[in-house]
């Protein structure tokens, strides 16, 4: 019998129930043991609902179960350090959701109390799994749009509950921490990890939460290369990245963790006549992407079990946080 791994999830979260925990069930070497929520009542209807084995009414109770292995952790970006060193403590292997710090310190103090205490960490970037991206990116580094020059990313929501602890700033609420680490995570990724030379940022705040509903990024690399995000709680919901190089350019008109029938665009060939492009030659392509969470928790268990290394690995996360904290700070001044 194939082993797998028994799996804790600490909180009752909306990413939780409808996306990583239906994931988990689907993943080939992952068993949803238990589950816990801060109080006995919320953690027995989870239980209930997806069929674990046991339910807590407090994140210590199971933590302190031994035949937990891995947890996955969804609670709020503020809290997220708290809960990754009791984890990491308990010797639990741990999956946590963006962004996995409120910043680059915070994130690299994690790494290492993992690492003292021998357990895995990995930030929960789903996307980054899906053959989506893969394909894109598998494209760009086989030339098909030439030297790269551009980059953007845009990921928005029209939220419309001020309740929501996206505007919680106590919660670590905002556009930046909640949406903008996707932007950043993808443009990083396209570009073989590079960090930019220079960081500017503009945010819209929003007076009564204190917390930004939308900001734009702006990047320039050291080999000229330019880059663009753009995030908001208040705009029509849209996913969108592009890839702009001296041949042609990649579109990619997708959510970012969407699943099925998944297409996108490349354009190359095309030259300008006055001012028309004429000769533009379109290829669609076509990629097929299973659940998104479910191939995060496949892999992250095959780090466990095989001792396979993570696809968001420990370098990119601070890459990452340290390009939010510039971006941030460049926007958000006090």
């Amino acid at each position: 019998m194939d082993r797998k791994v028994r799996w804790g999830v600490l909180g009752c979260a909306q990413i939780a129930k409808v996306r990583t925990v239906p994931g988990l069930l689907k993943a080939s070497n992952a068993k949803l043991y238990a589950v816990a929520s801060r109080g006995a009542k919320k953690a027995e209807e989870l239980k209930n609902r997806f069929g674990a084995e046991k339910a807590y009414g407090s994140y210590e109770e199971l933590l302190s179960d031994e035949k937990v292995e891995a947890v996955y952790i969804p609670l709020p970006n503020s809290i997220h350090f708290q809960w990754v060193e009791r984890a990491a403590k308990a010797g639990k292997h741990i999956l946590c959701e963006k962004p996995l710090a409120l910043d680059e310190e915070q994130a690299a103090a994690m790494f290492e109390i993992c690492a003292e205490n021998h357990v895995l960490l990995m930030e929960a970037f789903a996307f980054r799994h899906a053959p989506l991206v893969q394909k894109v990116k598998a494209l760009i580094d086989e030339g098909a749009v030439g030297k790269v020059k551009y980059v953007e990313s845009h990921l928005t929501d029209l939220l419309t509950d001020m309740g929501n602890i996206r505007m919680d700033k106590e919660l670590g609420g905002g556009a930046f921490y909640d949406m903008a680490c996707y932007n950043i995570s993808t443009i990083s990724y396209l570009l073989d990890g590079r960090e930019p030379k220079s960081v500017k940022a503009f945010a819209e705040m929003d007076a009564e939460h204190g917390v930004d509903t939308s900001n734009t990024m702006l990047f320039k690399y050291e080999d000229g290369v330019q880059a663009a995000g753009y995030s908001s709680l208040n705009s029509y919901a849209r996913g969108y990245y592009a890839v702009v190089g001296e041949q042609g350019r990649i579109e990619v008109p997708c959510n970012y963790n969407c699943r099925n029938i998944c297409k996108f665009t490349l354009t190359t060939g095309g030259h300008v006549d006055n001012v028309e492009v004429l000769d533009e030659k379109k290829t669609e392509y076509t990629v097929m992407c299973p659940d998104n969470y479910m191939l995060e928790i496949e892999q992250f268990g095959r780090c466990i079990l095989d001792g396979e290394k993570p696809y968001v690995s420990k370098e990119e996360t601070l890459l990452n946080a340290r390009i939010l904290d510039r971006a941030f700070k460049a926007a958000i001044r006090p």
